[in-house]
């Protein structure tokens, strides 16, 4: 009855205005993604995520009377906050493992700063909107466990394992990478459970009580944001690679298959670090509308998003020189590409690498703006050529001029080289900034797939 109860009320409950706002952002970012708009591509990835926030919120006010963004506004700007911070944690273990990189980045650095701190703020009140989400629909209601009985020898033996989970990737990170993915949990929700603050929302105590509801939702929370984050991404202009060892030759999106499952435990790890956070705000919490303790005090709260900010400033940086491997090119970046040429392509609209290929795409198109442009096709032909490379999975202008040098200039040389070959010469260069070999294997394989030069066998 009280379930029927609900849906009756939700029936009656309209859709708020920000969660139109938000499905209307989406649908039009697909169109516009879907046409091309060079904009759009760049900046598509915050854009679906921030209008599927919205929207989320909206449907789970619509169908519980409340949500965190309509009715706790402040502890939704708190985990955007910290999402920031959190997810950044996750950056520093990958200048280590190298798992990703990120192509087609904006060239200017505060408008970068800008756009990369906007994405990174959508990593955890995502996942919790989600959750919510799941809540709401009542996913895993009827869901009961045997209560654990919680001795302290197992909070030890959960720290250690965490302290384990936390430095093996660091000292072998070909083969450990995945612990990264599950070792807060065991690191730090001990901690939580024995804070008075925080133990009813820790896992382990709801495990004493038998309630698995919180973690089943949030894996499942996890997998539903993780499948998003991989299907947006992949569509996007500015985006990341994965170079995940063992699993580069399948992937689904930029992702491999298995890497699906790392979704689910860093939901949940997400969950555990906020619920650390909060032992400071004394009582506060995003769960529900009756968390409103005292906060942290302002000493606490000013100390702490002080160092959050540096933290976040300090990787920011790292990212930058480590872990981004291209920004977003122009055709005048392009070695060997005449001026003269740029700016009768720019005329007509064409200063990009994809805005070249887009006009470009079949024999009568490329005739077209040859004759637009007042530029021989043979010529017209050879700045696609390198702008196809360069756009290819991201590989950037900078990696074009290397590639260059070594009589590489079209993506069908690319794919007749070898990965360790190629990369040993790339190096020899003395390039500020040479690729790894996994980054060497996207391209190639990328060139590979481009040209058909191979019969599917991969780069091994």
């Amino acid at each position: 009855m009280r379930e029927h109860g609900q849906t009756e009320k939700a029936a009656k409950r309209r859709l708020p205005w920000y969660g139109w706002v938000g499905l209307f952002t989406l649908l039009a970012g697909e169109v516009g993604l879907f046409l091309g708009v060079f904009a759009v591509r760049v900046l598509f990835y915050c854009i679906a995520w921030w209008a599927y926030i919205v929207l989320a919120d909206a449907w789970v006010w619509k169908r519980r009377g409340h949500s965190l963004l309509r009715d706790r506004p402040w502890e939704f700007l708190v985990l955007a906050f910290w999402s920031i911070a959190v997810w950044n944690l996750f950056e520093v273990f990958n200048f280590r493992l190298q798992n990703w990189f990120y192509v087609n980045v904006p060239t200017d650095f505060l408008f970068r700063a800008i756009f990369t701190f906007f994405a990174y703020a959508t990593v955890i009140p995502g996942i919790f909107e989600t959750y919510d989400l799941l809540r709401a629909y009542g996913i895993a209601d009827g869901v009961r466990m045997r209560p654990w009985r919680i001795r302290s020898w197992g909070l030890a033996l959960s720290v250690a394992i965490g302290l384990v989970m936390l430095v093996s990737p660091l000292l072998w990170p070909r083969y450990a990478f995945p612990w990264v993915w599950g070792f807060a949990v065991f690191l730090f929700d001990p901690i939580c459970y024995r804070a008075q603050e925080t133990r009813a929302k820790s896992l382990l105590g709801q495990f004493e009580q038998g309630d698995p509801r919180p973690f089943l939702r949030m894996l499942l929370a996890g997998l539903i944001s993780g499948g998003l984050w991989e299907f947006w991404n992949f569509w996007a202009y500015t985006k990341w690679i994965y170079t995940v060892p063992f699993f580069e030759d399948l992937k689904w999106f930029e992702m491999p298959p298995l890497g699906f499952l790392g979704f689910p435990p860093f939901a949940v790890e997400c969950y555990v670090l906020v619920n650390l956070l909060n032992q400071f705000r004394r009582g506060r919490g995003w769960e529900e509308p009756g968390e409103r303790g005292p906060g942290a005090s302002r000493r606490v709260a000013t100390v702490a998003v002080i160092i959050a900010s540096l933290f976040n400033v300090a990787v920011y940086v790292g990212i930058d020189r480590v872990t981004v491997q291209s920004y977003i090119p122009t055709l005048a970046d392009i070695e060997g590409v005449p001026g003269a040429l740029v700016e009768r392509l720019a005329r007509l609209g064409i200063d990009s690498p994809p805005d070249l290929l887009r006009r470009t795409t079949t024999p009568g198109g490329l005739a077209t703006l040859a004759q637009q442009a007042g530029i021989a096709e043979g010529e017209l032909r050879a700045v696609r050529s390198a702008a196809e490379l360069v756009d290819l999975k991201g590989l950037g202008a900078p990696h074009y001029d290397e590639l260059r040098r070594l009589g590489i200039a079209r993506v069908e040389d690319l794919a007749l080289q070898e990965p360790e070959a190629l990369v040993i010469r790339w190096r020899a260069l003395g390039a500020p900034k040479p690729p790894t070999l996994s980054q060497v294997k996207v391209w190639v394989r990328a060139a590979r797939s481009r040209t058909r030069a191979f019969d599917g066998s991969g780069v091994q």
